[in-house]
């Protein structure tokens, strides 16, 4: 990962399986979460905007990852959660 997009750049990126989209990539105001919104357009031309939210809790131990996808023209939003913990060692 580029530190430059922690500065709130949006960043143009073409990638084979999803094509154009932008991605501006940012710390949350009180610098407890690492959020990227991604813009782009779907398949059938639509626009859409998938927004990443990670944090870490329990004092490290644990990482979020939560996503939110909206498409224009569907009333509906997309929500995904993953979690992570470390393993005790």
């Amino acid at each position: 990962m580029s530190f430059r997009r922690i500065r709130h750049r949006p960043e143009t990126k073409e990638d084979s399986r999803t094509g154009r989209y932008t991605i501006r990539t940012f710390w949350a105001g009180n610098g407890t979460q690492l959020n990227s919104a991604i813009d782009f357009r779907t398949k059938d031309s639509r626009d859409a905007q998938l927004i990443i939210v990670r944090q870490l809790a329990d004092g490290g131990k644990t990482l979020t990852l939560n996503g939110t996808l909206k498409v224009a023209g569907e009333p509906q939003t997309y929500t995904l959660r993953r979690v992570w913990r470390r393993r005790a060692s």
